[in-house]
């Protein structure tokens, strides 16, 4: 829901390449994800557009839900949109929510125990560097305020006790620490959207931040895989795929 969303945005229309790529492919099911907005974008004409492209391939059961990340484990509010369609005419599982809101992961949960003014490169927990009279401006904003009143999506400070706002990259920096006066490293990004830290993030921080911003939480990706795998083997029986 951040940014300008302008419907004409060429980046609108990956969709289409996404579509190309499981033309050839050809899989038993498809799962493609997006942010809420796309349900809404252009009045709805998006979506339709999305899911008839998805027809005019083969796929003529789609299905589309907003599943929200903190349900699943995940301590971060992040609520996305899932397409999923299979060519079998079959249902469209999704995961069901493993918690109620009252039962979500607070951030300190994912990065309380890592070191808080001392960088660890090697596994990615790096900050943007500030300056003195930029971490006295950091030090007044208070928990769910912004640094800016233009982005006021940006540079927030986190709650403690409470689930991660959405996080993502913005211009070098990304939400502030709850209490700390700098904004979360990468690994903390990383944490906050359950990859383990023995997957790092190559290239510069920078870059690492734009991964970490833009991925599907891992965690989320399992549930939703494993609502499928009873659905496939159900198929591969059918089809006596794993007969000798």
């Amino acid at each position: 829901m951040a940014g300008k969303r302008n419907p004409d945005d060429p980046r609108n229309n990956l969709f289409r390449e996404f579509v190309r790529v499981v033309s050839e492919i050809r899989p038993w099911y498809i799962v493609m994800e997006n942010v809420p907005g796309i349900i809404t974008m252009k009045k709805g004409a998006v979506k339709e557009e999305i899911c008839q492209a998805f027809v005019d391939i083969g796929y003529s059961n789609v299905s589309v839900a907003i599943l929200e990340s903190a349900a699943y484990g995940v301590p971060q509010i992040r609520p996305r949109t899932f397409f999923i369609a299979n060519k079998f005419g079959k249902i469209n599982p999704y995961p069901k929510p493993q918690l109620l809101p009252h039962q979500y992961k607070p951030i300190e949960s994912a990065i309380s125990d890592l070191p808080e003014l001392t960088p660890v490169p090697e596994i990615n927990h790096q900050w943007t560097r500030h300056s003195q009279e930029y971490m006295e401006r950091l030090a007044k904003v208070p928990p769910g305020g912004s640094l800016y009143k233009t982005y006021a999506d940006a540079f927030k400070r986190q709650y403690l006790g409470k689930p991660s706002m959405t996080i993502k990259e913005n211009h070098g920096g990304t939400h502030i620490h709850p209490y700390l006066n700098r904004v979360i490293s990468a690994r903390e990004m990383a944490r906050l959207q359950s990859f383990p830290d023995s997957f790092i993030f190559e290239g510069s921080m920078k870059k690492a931040m734009w991964q970490i911003g833009n991925a599907v939480p891992p965690r989320l990706a399992e549930c939703i895989g494993y609502a499928l795998i009873s659905f496939l083997n159900k198929i591969a029986d059918d089809k006596g795929v794993f007969n000798n």
